[in-house]
């Protein structure tokens, strides 16, 4: 039960750091591309220990779920129909007049380019599987290779591991594999004990291709997805029109709603896969 107990904290330990890297690849590219970050949390719930930086609030909160970047002006719609209006509440009122402000401020993420967003948007996935490059450099030099060994065989299995996802999707998408077939954070847990028994070296394998996996699908151009909104920006700049804030939001509510059913789905099989 003891031995459960510490893969389930392990398992929650490696999703963390990896959604934290993805994170903190945001977060270095909003600074560069000069957006106001407003919070940089480790972690989601209540905050425990906070600390304001010269511009940044740092955080670290108390469900070790991963974290989030907050850069202001993300998501915000520019439309004149959510004005602020006399008969409003003075909180409505307050919080209309700060969007209207963050529409105004040139290091919003909204007014920035289409070429600055794309960067900052893809910069998650690319901190991911950089991660991962450096991990697998790190598992083998520890095999016994030199580091100039090491850079290119990190290299190729990078890659390998970027195509066997892409299979993997490719497969599912054609009905070669079912959905019963997926695994979960809940089924990943499982794994981590399989790993684990192989000691720190395979774990830490099996650590760099999730790192790969969440690179790769955060670039699916799936709606709530970096990938969906990346997407919609390399379309606006194709036909050289935005697209209605309203309607992005809409798709990225449908998306974010279909991939929570995705997320029960999974989970189902991965509980119903271990009672079996």
């Amino acid at each position: 039960m003891l031995f459960n107990l510490l893969m389930i904290l392990l398992t929650l330990l490696i999703l963390s750091i990896l959604v934290v890297v993805h994170e903190f690849g945001h977060y270095i590219a909003a600074k560069k591309m000069g957006v106001f970050v407003e919070e940089f949390s480790i972690g989601m719930g209540p905050s425990l220990f906070s600390r304001q930086g010269r511009e940044t609030l740092f955080s670290i909160r108390a469900l070790p779920l991963g974290g989030f970047c907050k850069m202001r002006g993300e998501g915000a719609q520019e439309d004149d129909d959510d004005a602020p209006k006399a008969d409003q509440p003075e909180s409505l009122v307050k919080d209309d007049t700060e969007n209207t402000a963050d529409a105004e401020d040139p290091r919003s993420f909204a007014n920035k380019t289409k070429g600055q967003r794309f960067v900052i948007l893809v910069a998650g996935a690319a901190m991911n599987i950089l991660f991962a490059y450096v991990l697998l450099i790190v598992i083998f030099i520890l095999r016994g290779a030199n580091p100039l060994q090491a850079l290119g065989s990190a290299a190729v299995t990078t890659v390998n591991f970027a195509g066997t996802i892409y299979q993997s999707l490719y497969m599912l998408i054609t009905g070669q594999v079912g959905m019963n077939e997926m695994a979960g954070p809940i089924g990943m847990v499982s794994m981590v004990h399989d790993f684990f028994q192989y000691g720190a070296v395979t774990l830490m394998t099996f650590t760099a291709l999730i790192s790969v996996n969440l690179g790769v699908i955060n670039l699916l151009p799936l709606p709530a997805l970096d990938g969906g909104q990346i997407f919609i920006i390399i379309i606006e700049k194709l036909v050289r029109r935005d697209l209605d804030p309203k309607k992005a939001n809409m798709i990225n509510y449908v998306g974010f709603m279909a991939l929570m059913l995705l997320a029960v789905v999974i989970a189902v099989n991965d509980v119903l896969r271990i009672i079996g």
